[in-house]
C-alpha cells in the first residue's frame, strides 16, 4: 500500500498570473521559488485538454521549509490556464467545493489594517473565538480572483 510521506504544495488557479503573484508577493509577503512554463506534451496529457498552455509560480512564505531549487518544501503554486481559457467563478464561503488557505501572522490587527487600506477585500472584521473554541485570532479575506483565504494570528 501507497502511504503520503509529505505534504508538497497546494495550487490555485487564476485568471492574472502576474496580477496574483503580486498579491502574493507584495501584500502577503510570499517569495517566488520558481516560475515555469509548460506547453502541450505532458501538460496536456496531465489535464487531459489538448493545447494547454499554463504558467506557474511556486511561492512560500520567506521562512518557508526547505532550500530554494527543485525541491523547496511545502509552497502554493499559482497556474494560470492561459489557453483554453477557462470560466472565472466566484464560489460563497459555504459553497462545495471550496477549499481556503491560513497564513499565521505575527499581529493580525496590523495585518488586517494594512491590506483593508490596499483594498483588500474582506469578509468580517478579526474575529477571536471564546478559549473553550481554541483562542483563535481570525478572518477571511480574499484573493484577486475570489480565492477565499484565513490570517490567523500565531502567539
Amino acid at each position: 500500500m501507497s502511504e503520503v510521506l509529505a505534504l508538497e504544495h497546494a495550487a490555485i488557479h487564476v485568471s492574472d498570473i502576474e496580477e496574483s503573484r503580486r498579491f502574493y508577493q507584495d501584500l502577503l509577503g510570499l517569495e517566488v521559488v520558481q516560475y515555469v512554463e509548460h506547453d502541450g506534451g505532458a501538460i496536456d496529457e496531465l489535464c487531459a485538454i489538448k493545447g494547454v498552455y499554463l504558467k506557474e509560480y511556486r511561492m512560500r512564505p520567506p521562512k518557508g521549509p526547505g532550500p530554494a531549487g527543485k525541491a523547496p518544501g511545502f509552497t502554493l503554486d499559482l497556474l494560470q490556464i492561459a489557453r483554453p481559457a477557462g470560466e472565472v467563478k466566484r464560489p460563497l464561503i459555504n459553497d462545495v467545493p471550496i477549499a481556503h488557505f491560513a497564513f499565521g501572522v505575527k499581529d493580525l490587527r496590523a495585518t488586517y489594517e494594512r491590506l483593508k487600506a490596499a483594498g483588500v477585500e474582506f469578509v468580517s472584521p478579526p474575529v477571536t473565538f471564546s478559549e473553550a473554541e481554541g483562542g483563535w485570532r481570525v478572518v477571511f479575506f480574499r484573493d484577486p480572483d475570489g480565492h477565499l483565504l484565513e490570517l490567523t494570528q500565531v502567539d
